[in-house]
């Protein structure tokens, strides 16, 4: 999803949201959505499988599409549909886990994706207004839950208006790792008490509080896990050490030199991730701004030929070289152990080099030297190679 808010000025003219109910229209968002992801994303729609341009063909022809206009160009979209439209595949069942809401009738059910946002319009109100108009047009079709998904990085903005994980699976789609997520829309006092833009729509459209209190005792863990974006600073710090089992400027080499409250305030607007044994943290060839801090768990490094080229744990940075860069990945990191960790992002790195330069430079210089270590255990790792040769 192209969604990752920057901070741009929007150009002048007024956002229209309205719904597609033409074919012409249908295809000038088609056309926008393909560039943005061509553009910005590196996607390029026609290399999908036969099978899968048909299946994305017929979504698109059944499902309802809502799409933002200015001074008559199309500078968002986004595509929605409630399972009585059209049924979920087998993919969409097993990664939403859809078993476990097969007593709800198919209109409960809506699903959200391809929200695309033109980059100039992402630092305006345009998310908001296309998010909202998604969330009115599925309850007016009978949708009680909205099932989503996005990447690692943008987990707490999802959380911040609403959204939960609430599932184990995780989808590895042409963007990179993707988190399902669920958006209950009848839990009012969770949507007031984050303050989500939509607990005011939420209470204009007669929640059915049973389905809130369903959603509670069939996934206790999701419902009662304290959302991340609420956590202030002194409570993820106390999360963090946890997690690592002590002090965490002692346990992340990224925080070495940092006092208390610098570390702090770096950590302000973090995500953690919970993974399973298995998943691709990230894969080859995938665009990412993102490094990730190993919590628990473990991780291993394989190359294009699946050779483990580093095995890593508890403190280490992972992802360092795209998240400097970012570039294309150059190896993919699987979960080899349980595992959870912290996702940082090129956005939060600008942030602080904005607001605190000195921080940013420590952090800069324990990058460096992060790097330098690696560099040495591959140099050592190239020579016994060329020596043993």
């Amino acid at each position: 999803m192209a969604t990752k808010p920057v901070k741009k000025r929007a150009p002048e003219g007024r956002l229209q949201v309205r719904e597609a109910s033409n074919a012409e229209q249908r295809h000038k968002i088609l056309k926008f959505r393909n560039q943005v992801m061509v553009d910005e994303l590196g996607i390029q729609p026609d290399v999908a499988l036969d099978k899968d341009r048909a299946d994305q063909a017929a979504r698109d022809k059944a499902s309802r599409h809502l799409f933002l206009s200015s001074n008559g160009a199309v500078v968002g979209c986004l595509r929605l549909h409630t399972s009585d439209m059209i049924a979920p595949t087998q993919d969409m069942s097993h990664i939403y886990g859809l078993d476990a809401f097969v007593d709800f009738s198919p209109k409960y059910l809506s699903f959200t994706d391809h929200m695309v946002i033109g980059e100039r319009w992402r630092g305006s109100h345009a998310p908001a207004l296309m998010t909202a108009a998604a969330f009115k047009l599925a309850r007016s079709d009978g949708a009680h839950f909205d099932f989503t998904y996005c990447p690692p990085a943008l987990v707490g903005l999802y959380e911040k208006i609403g959204y939960r994980t609430y599932s184990s699976e995780y989808l590895e789609a042409d963007a990179g790792l993707q988190i399902p997520m669920i958006l209950v829309m009848d839990d009012i006092d969770h949507l007031q008490a984050i303050n989500s833009p939509f607990a005011k729509l939420a209470v204009m459209q007669k929640p059915d509080l049973g389905v809130a209190k369903w959603f509670h005792a069939n996934f206790p863990e999701a419902a009662n896990r304290p959302v991340k974006a609420l956590r202030d600073e002194q409570n993820l710090w106390q999360y963090l050490t946890q997690q690592l089992h002590q002090n965490p400027l002692h346990g992340v080499p990224l925080f070495d030199g940092l006092s208390y409250d610098e570390a702090r305030r770096f950590l302000r607007n973090a995500t953690t991730l919970v993974l399973r044994s298995g998943d691709r943290l990230a894969r080859i060839d995938a665009m990412s701004d993102e490094a990730f801090v190993m919590l628990s768990g473990n991780v291993e490094v394989r190359d294009r030929n699946g050779a483990i080229v580093a095995r890593f744990d508890k403190g280490a940075v992972v992802g360092e070289i795209a998240y400097l860069a970012a570039m294309p990945r150059t190896a993919e990191i699987v979960v080899t152990n349980d595992a959870e960790v912290l996702v940082l992002t090129q956005a939060t790195f600008k942030n602080i080099m904005a607001k605190d330069p000195e921080t940013s430079n420590k952090l800069l210089f324990n990058m460096t030297l992060i790097l330098a270590e690696r560099l040495k255990a591959t140099s050592q790792i190239l020579s016994n190679y060329t020596q043993g040769a």
